[in-house]
């Protein structure tokens, strides 16, 4: 029993700590440190019946299996890929990507779109710029963490006419020169009703954004493009059409090829 409550205790001292600084969601990180401790304790409490162990090395064999199944959790989770069936209903905008929404930001004429990721703050330049109607439009980021689907999917129905992988070097987004270098990915899918962009900027972490389309195919709405390869974010870019209404708000958990952002 005691070493239950070791395990119970070392597995929130270590994943509570990670999902501060992961932005990770608390409730889903507190019951699986829950779930982890118990697991990692009841192993420890069986092997003692058959080899003695003393508190040191228990209190390590029970760090060393709490990283090691929280590691595979996350990697088993990560890599997920369910299958969606997007909502019907005309003249729809949907996520590309799970996550948090961050911001919803109203582009007025003459204004310079900003996209930002914690500090950093990239200006957008063309083709997404050319994407806005008359200098006007929405730009908006969805932040995603290491328990997130990494799946992206086809905001609307329409052609890919606008694909560009930059591979980068994969620096921390702290430095002011990362959002340039970094590896990152740019995409526009255009119907005869509007054109949507999207982008998405690697972290340090990312080691690799794996693209299933290529410019000029016919994307279905809700279709896979791509996969980022762990916590990064991407941007939408939408034109300020007519009747246009933002369906999010920020802090709002959205879901690829699943949730509106947005419809004309």
């Amino acid at each position: 029993m005691e070493i239950v409550i070791i395990s119970l205790v070392l597995a929130q001292l270590i994943l509570i700590p990670l999902a501060y600084k992961w932005e990770l969601n608390l409730k889903v990180v507190s019951i699986s440190a829950i779930i982890i401790g118990l697991f990692v304790g009841l192993v420890i409490s069986i092997a003692e019946k058959y080899f003695y162990m003393g508190l040191p090395l228990r209190l390590i064999s029970s760090f060393v299996l709490i990283v090691t199944t929280s590691l595979t959790a996350l990697l088993a989770r990560f890599f997920r890929d369910p299958d969606r069936v997007p909502p019907e209903g005309q003249n729809l905008i949907l996520a590309p990507a799970d996550g948090l929404i961050k911001y919803i930001k109203h582009i007025e004429k003459s204004e310079i779109p900003i996209s930002s990721k914690g500090r950093e703050n990239v200006k957008l330049s063309a083709p997404l710029t050319d994407i806005f109607e008359n200098g006007q439009g929405y730009l908006i980021g969805i932040g995603m963490t290491f328990l997130d689907v990494h799946v992206t999917r086809a905001p609307i129905n329409g052609k890919l006419t606008y694909f560009e992988h930059i591979p980068g070097k994969f620096y921390s987004l702290k430095r002011k020169d990362a959002p340039y270098k970094n590896e990152r990915l740019i995409e526009i899918v255009e119907n005869n009703i509007c054109k949507i962009g999207f982008t998405q900027i690697a972290s340090r972490l990312v080691r690799r954004i794996v693209s299933y389309v290529k410019e000029g195919d016919v994307l279905d709405l809700g279709q896979r493009v791509g996969m980022i390869k762990f916590g990064s974010q991407v941007d939408v870019v939408l034109p300020d059409l007519q009747d246009l209404r933002i369906k999010v708000k920020i802090g709002e958990q959205v879901y690829a090829g699943l949730s509106i952002i947005a419809e004309f």
